[in-house]
């Protein structure tokens, strides 16, 4: 009984490990002969070996049940480097800036639409499945708003498309399109629409105008990120601290569990360590200092590959304080979340000193 109990658990924890979309190998011609034989569209995972949102995609989106059971059922799945062999060129012809970027595309090569950057699961998902019907994607939208121009939900999602595209000319005009369409917010949608007219402002108005969003709307669910975006931009862009700890505090206080407050607030404490961490006039006692904001960010980063980053700092900086012994523990927890040459090469100038002494 114990026995047959052992290889229950055992065959539960690999199926659990395994579970994932089943991302094909072979050629790129290979695949689109697949998804032509199989009458299936071809989703096309562009990424990097460097890139930290792919492997986040991977461990968040990827592995989840929801995804994986429609992906490989619906779809011919693949993953390729857009800095090795075929897919230098797929990325070239394709325009992909940036990563990772999930290609949707038919049997004959021609697109249908995409997903750029890191999206969490539910949003995934539910793009995912209206691409498999050809439902919003941007050919879709722009068809629907051949017969219906003045339709906001429709302007709405064609000005989504169009940010995502890097169109901000063309989907500012959509928005205040629809603030002409709606001035009595019958739709609902207003303050989702003045929340993205004020974060695509210039950098003379942007702050100005998310205060005002905030102040305006203090019960929209878009406050959050608009106190993400100035605490963002203040740091960021504008080197004021003072003023980023501010926006957190608040934004902390009013939406603390939120997975995305969390990670933007991690990554945040993580940008001020590095920046000593890389910094070599700085003294022992600024190293030490730097450490304790790793320790605040490690409860914020948990269980995401911000983490690897986090443990990177630190042993960087217990490198630098030269407890070569901590710094070696400290890279080893990053390398396990995250293998990455940079996180390699500080491996090796760790080890390289331990085994000098």
């Amino acid at each position: 009984m114990k026995k047959l109990f052992l290889v229950s658990i055992i065959t539960l924890l690999t199926s659990t490990l395994f579970s994932q979309v089943d991302f094909q190998k072979g050629s790129l011609a290979d695949m689109f002969l697949k998804a032509k034989e199989e009458n299936k569209i071809l989703m096309v995972d562009v990424m990097t070996d460097w890139c930290k949102w792919c492997i986040e995609l991977d461990n968040k989106v990827y592995a989840r049940p929801e995804m994986y059971e429609f992906a490989n059922k619906n779809q011919v799945n693949y993953k390729i480097d857009a800095e090795k062999g075929e897919g230098v060129d797929f990325a070239k012809k394709y325009q992909v800036k940036g990563f990772p970027t999930v290609l949707f595309l038919n049997a004959d090569g021609s697109e249908i639409d995409r997903i750029y950057g890191y999206v969490q699961l539910k949003e995934f998902v539910e793009t995912m499945k209206d691409y498999n019907k050809g439902v919003n994607t941007i050919s879709y939208l722009n068809e629907k708003l051949k017969n219906t121009p003045d339709d906001v939900n429709l302007n709405l999602k064609m000005a989504d498309k169009l940010s995502m595209f890097g169109d901000m000319d063309g989907a500012k005009k959509l928005l205040f399109k629809i603030l002409e369409l709606d001035p009595q917010n019958a739709s609902g949608k207003i303050p989702e629409v003045k929340f993205d007219i004020a974060s695509m402002s210039d950098k003379e108005h942007i702050v100005k105008n998310l205060q005002d969003f905030i102040d305006g709307y203090p019960g929209s669910d878009k406050v959050k990120d608009a106190y993400i975006t100035l605490a963002e931009y203040y740091y960021y862009n504008l080197k004021d601290k003072n003023n980023a700890d501010k926006y957190y505090n608040q934004v902390l206080m009013m939406f603390g569990n939120d997975e995305s407050v969390k990670s933007s607030y991690g990554q945040y404490l993580n940008a001020i360590a590095v920046t000593i961490a890389t910094d070599s006039t700085k003294s022992e006692s600024d190293y030490k200092q730097a450490l304790s904001i790793v320790d605040d960010a490690l409860p914020y980063v948990k269980g995401s590959v911000n983490e690897a980053s986090s443990y990177y700092i630190q042993a960087k900086l217990l490198y630098n304080i030269k407890d070569y012994s901590n710094a070696s523990a400290s890279i080893e927890k990053a390398l396990k979340i995250f293998d990455r040459k940079l996180y390699r090469d500080l491996k090796e100038k760790i080890d390289k000193e331990m085994s000098a002494k």
